[in-house]
């Protein structure tokens, strides 16, 4: 042990010291290994710091102080788990009330109790009415102590006062002014004293204060209790009286009745997505090999740098595992080096990174935090990565041909006959393999295999087209044929470097054919509310809830407004069928009786269109349904009649439909009708459209079910209204007599987020191109300054060896792009099957499958990147090269 333990140690003193002699080739490999290393790294420190537990989000809903917060979310006993966000239960309700505050310090004791409540509400800005998230407690009190931070002003000291966060603050009122918050027949006024920094809301409006108005809707009551620990004792108490409980001490320091409780009610975890299990696997293999392929050029260089000094250690009797340890004790050396360098550097970037990272999401990250264990097994696997690039060279090194190295012959080998063979085995296998993978078996399993295979194939067969391109280059000009036999001669240095690159390539291309495919899908089954380019405006609140309709100049008023800011657009008002009783609903159906079938409808003005007085059909349902035939519709309407939409094609032939008025009986537990009548009736085939409401009718046929015609929206043509106008449109029409809202039809829109991921995959893929392509070049010309230095000596011009730099690094870029585009077709074309097996929603013209071949990406990768990077070598590399002996 100890012998061999001495021969290990004396590799290592070998690999330092040729480390230190050769810095600048060190620092590559250690940049090459460390970068990665770092990446993963930062990705790694930015996700455990924005991704919260319930234990590290404590503080956000509990604030600083309090031991517990307590919701009376049901009338009767609940159940729940640690946290019941995620694990509730509510049992059967025994008719009495919610907890009151009574009942809660009766249960808790001479606790101290705070409440404080959490909705939402209108408030105006500078341009109208906005929505903002309220929090309605007493933030002198210790108890709301950390659930908003002070950054400027004061806090609220009674009644009347109110703070704000900087997003409302933006839009108007600010501190020092008056926060106006519209109400039911009149508007409240509060003074903002302060600015703040929610610990729960970042981007939206927040208001906060002692006094905030009442909730519209249900408030449920919720306090923050102090005093010492909150046990599952108290919590199971509590539970028994309807309150669920986030208890701070239950969390932190959960019993084995609350672990038991939490597990039975907990959610179960499903079946792994087979897409998003390849696309993880093909990104931890593409780092892997990436680290491998790029460091393996830069040990084979240094190999040959050793071979004279590996060739007297063989002429001294030395074995050949000796010669391979001083190879590997050298990366040992530099791999050790570069993961705690690339940790480091992780940390620090995923510091540096946070506030950029912060300023793209909503949510607040959570406090600086570096998964110890996870970045130890990246710089594990950066370290492990880097022994493996060094494998190759040291058993090609310590197989040479000693008395040629100590001659100073260079000698060359023909690729194996049995490398082609293999690789095109194991591409027809992974090939196979992805195609089964397809059927969505085993969780994604197949394809994954897949991916592995036809990039291990891919790698046996390209020392055969390197020794290919060579061959093809008789003819080409001297720069070509120089940097192709070059790259032949030195297979070891430039399969690796080549591979990096397919792996590239292949990661890529799979990714942009996955996430082109899934955006195909989107926007193929994307179904648009009514025509592109029009908009509509309606009620922000259900005006059958209302005693009183808006008037007529009511809307006159908004359309008015409306014609104001897009001048160029036609307004037209939209009238609906308005039931007297608000709990009743108008049911569409067939003569016998069977509801109409309509996948998708608007709703935005009623279950009914009522039509004008001349019975002409209303422009948002010609406009909606451009094959509707409007003439045998508005025929229809003039014999009063209706036009009824349906998914059903089996019902076009239909001559008559009913109209019913429905409503549900709590006396009687049933469903009751109240009205029905039967009408003529043509029934359009709405396909993959959506109708925008179930049925048009004459204002005689709506009279005859009780219904009075009224206004309900106005529909807007030609809408020529920018997305900043359209939000500040909104607010002003929120904050009108009339509160109403705009939503215009822009069709499918990509998310920043997707722009967002094409730029990283052509960053991500041009980074590592460059990278590699560069490295692989620097290496090669390192290692042929003797050749090059011949040339000059022969009379070659002294760009030449700028031309033989450009030719070398374009035919590398070739050799690795051009095959890993065609292998990257095979994963993403069955990594789009998973994928986009399911369309939402489901209809008969939604495909099964999606299949979407980002051109474009493929086409930059594969030619114009190569181009690329022989322009940079062409340009940073120099024309003249200092004189060296032939043999060195």
């Amino acid at each position: 042990m100890s012998g061999r333990l001495a021969g290990w140690r004396l590799a290592l003193r070998i690999g330092q010291r040729e480390a230190r002699r050769a810095k600048w080739r060190s620092l590559l490999v250690i940049l090459m290994i460390a970068l990665p290393v770092a990446g993963v790294t930062a990705i790694a420190v930015t996700y455990q710091t924005y991704s919260l537990d319930t234990g590290e989000g404590l503080d956000r809903r509990l604030g600083t102080e309090a031991a517990g917060l307590v919701e009376a979310r049901s009338a009767g006993p609940v159940r729940q788990g640690i946290d019941p966000d995620k694990a509730a239960e509510w049992l059967e309700e025994t008719g009495d009330g919610p907890l009151d505050s009574a009942g809660l310090q009766a249960i808790v004791g001479d606790r101290p109790v705070l409440a404080a409540h959490d909705y939402g509400f209108d408030v105006r800005t500078d341009k109208g009415v906005t929505w903002a998230s309220g929090l309605r407690t007493d933030l002198s009190d210790p108890l709301a102590a950390g659930l908003t931070r002070l950054t400027e002003g004061h806090l609220p000291q009674g009644t009347g006062e109110v703070v704000v966060n900087e997003a409302l603050a933006a839009r108007g009122p600010g501190l020092g002014e008056e926060l106006r918050i519209p109400g039911a027949g009149s508007e409240e006024v509060r003074e903002i004293v302060g600015i703040v920094e929610s610990a729960s809301v970042r981007n939206e409006p927040f208001v906060a204060g002692l006094d905030l108005p009442a909730a519209a809707s249900v408030d449920t009551p919720t306090w923050l209790v102090g005093g010492g620990p909150m046990t599952w004792g108290d919590v199971e108490k509590l539970n028994a009286g309807g309150a669920f409980v986030l208890s701070r001490s239950v969390v932190e320091n959960p019993s084995k009745e609350a672990l038991a409780a939490d597990r039975e009610l907990g959610p179960k975890p499903g079946a792994p997505d087979p897409a998003e299990a390849v696309i993880v696997v093909l990104i931890v293999v593409m780092v892997l090999l990436e680290v491998v392929l790029l460091a393996g050029p830069a040990f084979a260089v240094a190999a040959r740098r050793q071979a004279r000094d590996l060739a007297l250690i063989a002429a001294s009797g030395g074995t050949a595992r000796q010669a391979r340890r001083v190879l590997l004790g050298m990366a040992i050396v530099i791999g050790a080096v570069a993961a705690v360098v690339g940790a480091v550097l992780g940390i620090g970037l995923g510091r540096l990174l946070q506030p950029l990272a912060q300023a793209q999401v909503s949510d607040w990250f959570g406090p600086f935090e570096v998964p110890w264990l996870q970045i130890l097994a990246v710089a594990a696997i950066g370290f492990a990565a880097a022994i493996c690039a060094a494998v190759v060279p040291a058993w090609i090194a310590s197989r040479q041909d000693v008395v040629g190295v100590l001659a100073g012959r260079r000698s060359s080998s023909r690729p194996s006959r049995s490398s082609p063979v293999i690789g095109i085995v194991l591409l027809v296998v992974g090939v196979a393999s992805a195609a089964f993978g397809t059927r969505n078996a085993f969780s994604g399993i197949p394809i994954a295999l897949g991916v592995l295979l036809c990039v291990t194939g891919l790698l046996f067969i390209l020392p055969v087209l390197v020794s290919l391109a060579a061959r093809l280059s008789a003819g080409m000009p001297l720069a070509i044929r120089f940097a192709t036999r070059d790259a032949d001669r030195h297979r070891t240095r430039t399969v690796p470097a080549a591979g990096a690159i397919a792996v590239t390539v292949v990661g890529v291309v799979t990714l942009g054919i996955a996430f082109g495919s899934d955006q195909k899908q989107n926007e193929e089954s994307y179904l648009p509310a009514f025509a592109i380019g029009d908009a509509t405006v309606q009620p922000r609140y259900d005006v059958n809830a209302s005693d009183q309709a808006p008037t007529a100049t009511q809307w006159q008023n908004v359309t008015a407004q409306i014609e104001k800011t897009s001048p160029g657009s036609t307004v037209t008002p939209m009238t609906g069928a308005r039931l007297a009783d608000p709990d009743g609903y108008i049911s569409v159906e067939t003569a016998e009786g069977d509801q109409v079938p309509l996948d998708t409808s608007t709703g935005g003005f009623g279950e009914l269109i009522v039509a004008d007085s001349d019975d002409a059909l209303p422009g948002v349902v010609a406009r909606s349904l451009p094959g509707l035939d409007v003439t045998a519709a508005e025929k229809r309407l003039r014999s009063s009649g209706m036009v009824v939409f349906t998914t059903d094609d089996a019902l076009v032939s239909s001559e008559s439909a009913r109209l019913a008025v429905k409503a549900y009986s709590e006396e009687d537990d049933e469903e009751q009708e109240r009205v029905a009548i039967s009408v003529p009736a043509t029934f359009v085939d709405v396909g993959d459209r959506a109708a925008p409401a179930y049925a048009v009718v004459t204002p005689a046929v709506a009279k005859r079910i009780g219904a009075d015609p009224q206004i309900t929206g106005l529909y807007i043509e030609d809408a020529q209204i920018s997305e900043a106008a359209e939000t500040d449109l909104n607010e002003a029409l929120a904050g009108g007599e009339l509160s109403t809202m705009l939503q215009v039809e822009r069709g499918f829109q990509e998310e920043d987020s997707t722009v967002i991921v094409w730029l990283l995959l052509v960053t991500l893929g041009g980074v590592l191109m460059i990278g590699g392509a560069l490295t692989a070049t620097h290496l090669a010309l390192n290692d042929a300054r003797p050749d090059l230095a011949t040339l000059s000596a022969v009379g070659a011009r002294t760009r030449t060896r700028r031309g033989v730099a450009a030719a070398y690094a374009i035919v590398v870029a070739l050799l690795g792009a051009v095959p890993g585009a065609i292998i990257g077709f095979v994963p993403g074309i069955a990594v789009s099957y998973p994928l986009t097996a399911e369309g939402w929603p489901v209809r008969d013209d939604v495909a099964a499958h999606y299949l979407e071949i980002p051109w474009t990406l493929v086409g930059v990768i594969v030619l114009g990147l190569p181009l690329l990077i022989a322009l940079i070598v062409a340009v940073t590399t120099r024309s003249r090269l200092p004189m060296v002996a032939r043999v060195e």
